[in-house]
């Protein structure tokens, strides 16, 4: 088999062993609910258990990238190993469900784990794709999108009667998709190449004007991106249920959620990915950004309407929120040099996901003061931080270096 049949091979293991592991990010929070009343909390509580997977990627990814884990380790043997941890600590919140502080602590390491799939994965794949990148890790994000909505669309499967057994079934499908990775895959020491994190580096990275405007314009991406995540299900939940109600409304918005989250973000993380290589990074992001921004303030206004009119916006938010997620990280990797390269990825995917720990809390209070018609609308602001990046980045002269980055 010829290297350009494999790399194909690679991307498509990759992608598919990424959406059946990233399953578990969602899944804890999904149940949270259910188990607030035995656990004593509500609110900020239940929320509490999404911020830890948060926290804990954003640790993992630093001890990782820092002493160079994918080096010591080859990368399938991280993937997997990271994968199966992962699915494991999804089990013992099965196990330990009576214990609030103890099931704090396993989202925290499921998070840490978790740093071993995502980021490995862009690694990977990365290295098999020096051109057609934008669309190659494209096909990443959509795995990583469709799996962080399975847990919505699992609870609506026949043989799912119990919270228990999404979390089970999630930790299946992880321990599944370490497993793809570990059969079909095959060690390649000149194409899986990882870089470290090297903390002095920082200074450096800030210093490098184009590669702080790319990570700007994530940062932004990522102050909208997952607090829509985390947040959309119940305002679709809270908005058809001036038209649906009991066992029926659930259903539903289990369903739409899954659509909204999974089947749109597949499609806006592929179609993104296609058109940012024809057109450029810095010109695409700045489309996707301005759709998507409009669609966080449109929403709100929508709310209470007609379902299908709040399904149609939503869907169209959810294609856009992650069409541009891949572009910024290619971007970093077409601007910085060999040195910082490594250190520029992990710094921008560490601070990235702190940046949603902080939009995620403020929605959950936005929501409580001023309701959900205007409660959305304040996410607007990553997406107009981006655009303006972008669009300072795209009339620089480095941005020659980018696809397309300087016309």
């Amino acid at each position: 088999m010829s290297k350009i049949e494999y790399k194909w091979i690679v991307l498509t293991v990759m992608s598919v062993s990424e959406l059946m592991v990233m399953s578990l990010w969602f899944s804890a929070s999904v149940v949270a609910s259910n188990l607030a009343p035995l656990w004593g909390i509500h609110g900020l509580g239940t929320l509490i258990i999404t911020m830890m997977v948060q926290f804990g990627f954003v640790v993992g990814s630093l001890i990782s990238a820092s002493i160079g884990l994918a080096d010591r380790i080859n990368p399938r043997f991280l993937f997997t190993i990271s994968a199966f941890s992962s699915g494991a600590f999804n089990l013992l919140f099965v196990l330990m469900y009576q214990h609030f502080m103890v099931e704090f602590i396993l989202m925290f390491l499921t998070g840490i784990m978790m740093a071993g799939v995502y980021p490995v994965s862009v690694m990977i794949v990365s290295s098999w794709f020096p051109s057609r990148r934008g669309l190659a890790l494209g096909i990443v994000i959509a795995g990583l999108t469709l799996g962080s909505s399975l847990p919505h669309i699992i609870l609506d499967l026949p043989f799912i009667r119990i919270w228990q057994s999404l979390m089970e079934f999630s930790s299946l499908l992880s321990f599944l998709g370490g497993l793809f990775v570990y059969i079909f895959l095959h060690n390649d020491k000149n194409m899986v190449q990882s870089n470290r994190f090297k903390w002095d580096m920082i200074g450096r990275i800030i210093k490098k004007r184009s590669v702080m405007l790319a990570n700007f314009g994530y940062f932004g991406h990522m102050w909208e991106l997952y607090a829509m995540w985390t947040w959309i299900p119940l305002f679709l939940f809270s908005s058809f249920s001036f038209y649906y109600s009991g066992n029926h409304l659930l259903i539903i918005t289990g369903i739409i959620s899954f659509v909204v989250i999974g089947v749109s973000g597949l499609i806006g993380s592929i179609a993104g990915g296609i058109i940012s290589d024809r057109i450029g990074r810095t010109f695409s992001t700045s489309i996707y950004m301005g759709i998507s921004g409009s669609c966080a303030i449109l929403i709100g206004f929508v709310y209470g309407y007609l379902p299908y009119i709040v399904i149609m916006v939503a869907i169209i938010w959810g294609i856009t929120v992650i069409a541009d997620s891949a572009q910024f990280s290619t971007a970093v990797t077409e601007l910085s040099d060999e040195k910082i390269r490594g250190s520029a990825l992990t710094f921008q995917m560490a601070i990235g996901f702190l940046i949603t720990v902080g939009s995620i809390f403020m929605i959950n209070e936005l929501k409580n003061v001023i309701g959900w018609h205007w409660a959305f609308s304040f996410l607007a602001i990553g997406p107009a931080v981006g655009i303006i990046s972008m669009m300072r980045l795209r009339f620089m002269s480095e941005s020659k270096k980018m696809c397309h980055g300087l016309k």
